[in-house]
Formats: C-alpha cells, structure tokens, sequence
C-alpha cells in the first residue's frame, strides 16, 4: 500500500495564501481483496463530530433553491410575456428543489471531516491554512493509513481463537487505570 499526496496552493482574492492537499491510498491486488473481502470502503478511518454541518449543509440547500427559484421566476417572467409559456411549470417547480438538494449535498461532503476508507481510495482533497496545517494532516493522513495497513494485515489472520490473560494489577494501578478511563 502507498499513500499519493499533491499539494496545491492558490491565493483568495483577499491575498491570502489557501494550501490544499489531495491524498489516496494505491492498494495491489492483494489488499483490495481484502479491501472488499471485509467491507473496509465503508469503514470510518477518521471520525470528526461536526454538531452543525447537517444544518448548515440544509441552509446552504434552502438558500441555494431559493436564490435559483429567484432567478427562474425572473427568466419566467421576461421569457414568458415573450412566448407564452415556454417549460412546463411543474418542471420548474421542482427544478429548484432539485438545485436545493444538490447544493446541500456537495456543501456536506466538501465540508465533512471524517474520512471513509472508499474516501482515500478514489483520492479525497483538503484545504489547510498553512504550511504547518498542511504538514499535519500529511502526518496524520499518514499515520491513520499506516493504522489501516496494520488492520488489513491482521485482518488475514482472523481465524481461530486467541487467549489473552488479564492480569489484575496493584490497588494504585487500577484506581489510576479506572479514573483514566481505558
């Protein structure tokens, strides 16, 4: 398995220096057996709670079907008194409910930050703030592939039975060990 990077860079029109990072895994044959043997394109590699990026990914929809919605009933209305009724209104009112539903989609999926193994193997993008974020996220995108390396190697060896003995460990030990939380 070989972990691909390519890092980009563009300027905002305010100046400022945006850095993007595209990341994907290159498997052999070998590990997209494994690959699809046990469903890993689904697994979560890295999960990111974002509280607000349902709602905001429903406002951008909302926002977006209505501004569309704004647009067409303008055309309508400048085309409409020229040839009388040019699409059928039915249509045009679900076109923006149609533009509402995509924006919000691609709003979601460009802004989430958990990452799907299936995300890595198509090749999935990154914006950072700086060369240090970029960095990091190289590291950390390197790291967690490295996790999933070793997942997919012990995955080979599942069969069977193991025994492992739990050692009860020393009064300070395990209150410390219970306080940490595992």
């Amino acid at each position: 398995m070989d972990i691909l990077f390519r890092r980009d860079q563009f300027a905002k029109s305010s100046g400022r220096i945006i850095f993007k990072l595209w990341s994907q895994i290159d498997v052999s044959e070998e590990e997209q057996k494994i690959i699809d043997k046990y469903m890993f394109k689904n697994a979560v590699v890295i999960f990111a709670d974002q509280p607000g990026l349902i709602r905001r990914s429903i406002i951008a929809g909302i926002l977006s079907m209505f501004g569309f919605a704004f647009v067409v009933s303008i055309f309508m209305g400048i085309t409409g008194a020229m040839r009388h009724q040019v699409v059928n209104p039915s249509i045009m009112s679900f076109l923006p409910v149609l533009v509402g539903l995509i924006v919000g989609y691609v709003y979601f999926h460009q802004k989430r930050e958990t990452i799907y193994v299936k995300d890595l193997l198509r090749g999935r993008s990154f914006k950072c703030n700086s060369v240090i974020d970029l960095v990091r996220k190289e590291a950390w995108l390197n790291s967690v592939v490295s996790f999933l390396r070793q997942v997919m190697e012990s995955a080979k060896h599942w069969d069977g039975t193991e025994q492992h003995p739990v050692e009860v460990l020393p009064k300070d030990e395990a209150r410390a060990f219970i306080l940490k939380g595992l």
